[in-house]
């Protein structure tokens, strides 16, 4: 669970969510998961199913839904060798994360806001937790930011792919100010407050 995780919840499926809401301390949290889930889909990075939760007062969360049969990594309780096995392979899609980590500058991605699934024919990894991302704000990540440490762990451990997330970046890249604007204005009103779509679109 993420320190920004501040609720969960179950629909009358019986599915469990990560629900992100309007929060004082951080107004638009559920419109930055809304727009980088969204980013995710347009350049290939999987993630966990997501809904517009009504939640019981009528307001409108973000939800991130449970994945009850995935893997995570928790110190002391998996293995460095097998928690380095899981990166090992899914290389290719933590190194995409990281390719929408740097474009829309995410310095909290670390390896227990990650999920591993088993699809059957392989491994899968999953981002999820875009909270503490800085919608539009300029990259590099802070040097001593979670994101920067994780990269350059895998880095040196040599479990990274350049070639997947150049990839992915110039994907990220030729997403078009129009494209972001249909997303940010799909989004329900109440997470938008005072958000300027048209100034972030450009």
């Amino acid at each position: 669970m993420d320190k920004d995780l501040l609720w969960t919840g179950s629909d009358e499926q019986d599915r469990r969510y990560a629900l992100k809401t309007v929060e004082t301390c951080n107004p638009l949290l559920p419109l930055t998961e809304w727009l980088c889930y969204h980013l995710c889909a347009q350049i290939g990075v999987l993630t966990p199913a997501y809904s517009v939760v009504v939640r019981i007062d009528g307001s409108l969360a973000f939800g991130s839904q449970w994945e009850s049969n995935a893997r995570q990594f928790s110190p002391g309780r998996v293995s460095d060798a097998q928690f380095t096995t899981w990166v090992h392979e899914t290389r290719v899609d933590i190194s995409g994360m990281f390719a929408l980590d740097a474009f829309m500058p995410n310095e909290d991605r670390h390896f227990r806001n990650m999920l591993f699934v088993d699809t059957g024919a392989r491994l899968r990894a999953l981002a999820f937790d875009r909270s503490r991302t800085r919608i539009f704000s300029p990259w590099p990540w802070p040097r001593e930011s979670k994101s920067w440490s994780s990269w350059n762990w895998l880095v040196n451990q040599k479990l990274h792919d350049l070639s997947a997330l150049k990839a992915k970046l110039g994907r990220a890249c030729e997403i078009t100010g129009d494209k972001i604007a249909l997303i940010l204005n799909a989004a329900p009103v109440e997470w938008r407050g005072n958000f300027d779509i048209d100034a972030a679109a450009v």
